[in-house]
């Protein structure tokens, strides 16, 4: 089985949480795991209640702007991690316990455990993350737009499991501001529009949009080479930084892992494709494409000959 990813961005509306108002959340929580005798349920509607604030922009925007905000998130994290593993073990000891007690008891643990997880390996690494690919000081639009990208390498990673011969992202970049006269831009751009065959790295200029197209194939590997290598090639691409250096960039992702195509395991065959080689009837201008197919396309010799294409 193969898998399709796809991330259509938009500016957000919500207010970059104040750390104050972060932190307060699982103070609270600490303060009722250590003498204010929360219950499990109460302690994980205040930490769910804070990574719903870490979510998006907003979120990675707040964790960026302070250092000491992740280090206070994480230290917290710690101590709740610690109550929890101990009420684990009373649980286990079930002493003065019905087994109702225990199953409801159970499953609140379950409940302030995936929230814990969630902001520890959900927020703080996607912060991690897109610092990793835009920088810490990247504005809000490389913000979002690497948001974007991490988001669908972290749904890559979570598919990969089917299969992992392949995998490419593609992403649509407007708002952007550059201009093929620009000479840094030219010169970026020089060698990135000529491969016709649409390999990892080319770039396309489709109307007022730049399409950049990022790709890993390979017969032999280990689970994670191909977001490793995607990742790689998206952090060194210095058009790519440019176009969202602007404050109003706006990025959509089209991600697909796993081969679906009739043919070699190749970078070529590897999705998403394009509609470079379409060869449309009815005149030389056509929409530009980008496609990402689950399953092998059977009738492709026929539609070849159908419709006159190579």
């Amino acid at each position: 089985m193969c898998g399709i990813i796809g991330i259509i961005s938009r500016p957000s509306t919500r207010p970059v949480p104040e750390s104050a108002e972060l932190l307060g959340l699982l103070d609270q929580a600490v303060a009722g795991s250590t003498g204010a005798g929360s219950t499990l349920a109460e302690i994980a509607e205040l930490v769910g209640a804070c990574d719903q604030l870490l979510h998006g922009v907003p979120g990675v925007r707040a964790m960026l702007a302070s250092r000491d905000l992740v280090a206070g998130i994480t230290a917290r994290l710690d101590q709740l991690d610690a109550h929890v593993a101990a009420t684990e073990l009373l649980i286990e000891a079930g002493v003065g316990m019905s087994a109702d007690d225990i199953e409801v008891a159970g499953a609140e643990l379950i409940a302030v455990r995936d929230v814990l997880w969630s902001v520890r390996h959900d927020r703080l690494r996607t912060t991690r993350e897109v610092a990793a690919l835009g920088g810490r000081d990247a504005g809000i639009g490389a913000i979002a737009g690497y948001l974007a990208v991490q988001q669908s390498l972290s749904a890559i990673d979570r598919l990969e499991v089917r299969g992992r011969d392949s995998a490419g992202v593609h992403l649509f970049v407007w708002q952007h501001g550059l201009s093929a006269g620009d000479p840094t831009v030219a010169s970026l751009l020089a060698e990135r529009t000529k491969d016709p065959l649409f390999q990892s790295g080319s770039v396309r200029i489709a109307g007022e949009c730049l399409s950049f197209v990022y790709k890993a194939a390979a017969e032999i590997g280990e689970l994670g080479d191909n977001t490793r290598a995607l990742r790689s090639a998206i952090e060194r691409d210095r058009l790519l930084r440019l176009a969202l250096a602007a404050p109003d960039a706006r990025v959509a992702v089209l991600g697909h892992t796993r081969w679906a195509s009739v043919g070699i395991i190749s970078e070529p065959n590897c999705h998403p494709l394009n509609s470079d080689e379409a060869e449309l009837s009815g005149g030389d201008q056509h929409a530009y494409v980008v496609a990402a197919l689950n399953g092998d396309v059977d009738n492709h010799a026929d539609i070849k000959v159908q419709h006159g294409l190579r």
